[in-house]
């Protein structure tokens, strides 16, 4: 069998010689030549992939450098922006005629009360009225007797005791409805808790014929636009935290997301034990996406150091990273990319700190670098193929 194998031009005149034909091979066909690769281009987008992309540019820029604390703690409330309601006196519930989210204005019934106490307030209170009602007309009584000779001034002073002794115990029984938040016009054993404050209900512990006490919060009324974050500061960075101080406030239950806040006010003692000290934020929750209870970690920014160094920076989104390299692509003009490494240092905000790689002017990819991974990493993978 013959092999195609290359031959040279005498072995060629000898088979012709011997009257042997030289062995036809079929060439193998020659492989479509591929595109040249320009240089500082690694991805190529054509206009159709460039659109369905839909990729962002910025341009790196110069910030002054800030120095920073983070600190970890708890969201909650605004103390006077929130008001839990419960029972003054024991009592069982009787209706609840609101529900969680729902907007009340200060006076707003929230849960009416079925109390005994409250029947036995509201009668005592009556009798007491009654009582002063009769002492002053026992005192008329005696003041026109002793006018006309038929009583003495000691008849009239104990008439007059007794009024007074009446209207006191009038003025304590008011007292007892004023401290039980009854009104006094009122009648019967029903007492309703009102909101004392405009707010959205966020909380009802509330059921109905539940018996309560003075104990129980039955209701949370409140308005969370604004939430109190509460973190401990270690002494080492106590001196870099001050009231007024920028803080952007990130959260587990919303990644990507940031909050901005102020330092409000610092403690005015470090715990001897733990070497922290308790610092106040204030944050803007509008959207009411922030919950009491929740967790948060707080990057506290301090004023620009007065060494008047910058920074490069770049949004947090154009970094990607391969094999532990981060790497930015940096625009060479529509639809063509260059796979930039880089060296990072400082996360600034939503920023971070490019220390090389590159320069102020340079257009680099926000949104969509991950798109333009994926192709430089298949355009590699071809390429070893």
């Amino acid at each position: 069998m013959w092999r195609c194998l290359p031959q040279s031009r005498w072995v060629s005149l000898a088979l012709a010689l011997a009257g042997v034909g030289t062995p036809s091979c079929k060439e193998k066909a020659p492989e479509p030549a591929k595109d040249p690769k320009e240089e500082g281009v690694d991805v190529k987008l054509a206009p159709k992939a460039l659109a369905a992309a839909r990729l962002s540019t910025a341009v790196p820029r110069i910030v002054p450098r800030r120095a920073s604390v983070t600190a970890a703690g708890k969201v909650d409330f605004v103390p006077s922006r929130v008001a839990r309601v419960g029972p003054p006196i024991a009592g069982r519930v009787g209706q609840i005629p609101v529900v969680v989210g729902q907007k009340v204005g200060r006076g707003a019934v929230l849960v009416t009360l079925d109390s005994v106490d409250v029947g036995r307030a509201r009668a005592d209170f009556a009798a007491a009225k009654t009582r002063l009602e009769q002492t002053k007309a026992e005192v008329e009584r005696e003041t026109r007797m002793l006018a006309g000779g038929a009583t003495s001034e000691r008849a009239v002073l104990l008439a007059q005791t007794d009024q007074a002794q009446a209207q006191n115990a009038l003025r304590a029984t008011e007292d007892r409805l004023a401290t039980l938040g009854i009104g006094a016009a009122a009648s019967g054993q029903s007492v309703s808790l009102v909101a004392p404050i405009s707010g959205t209900v966020l909380q009802v512990n509330a059921r109905v014929g539940q018996p309560v006490g003075p104990t129980d919060t039955l209701v949370v009324v409140g308005e969370t636009e604004q939430v109190w974050l509460s973190v401990d500061v270690y002494e080492r960075d106590v001196g870099k935290v001050h009231a007024g101080d920028e803080v952007r406030v990130t959260s587990i239950a919303f990644p990507g997301r940031v909050f901005d806040g102020k330092v409000d006010q610092l403690g005015a003692v470090v715990d001897a034990e733990r070497h922290v000290l308790d610092a106040r934020i204030v944050l803007s929750n509008v959207d009411g996406a922030l919950k009491p209870g929740m967790t948060a970690t707080a990057r506290i920014l301090a004023e620009a150091l007065g060494d008047g160094g910058t920074a490069l920076v770049v949004p947090r989104h154009a970094l990607q990273t391969f094999d532990g390299q981060a790497f930015v692509f940096v625009q060479r003009e529509v639809g063509k990319y260059e796979m930039r490494p880089v060296e990072r240092g400082a996360e600034l905000d939503d920023d971070v700190e490019i220390v090389r790689g590159v320069s102020t002017g340079e257009v680099v990819v926000v949104d969509g670098s991950f798109i333009l991974k994926s192709e430089a990493l298949k355009a590699q993978m071809g390429a070893n193929d």
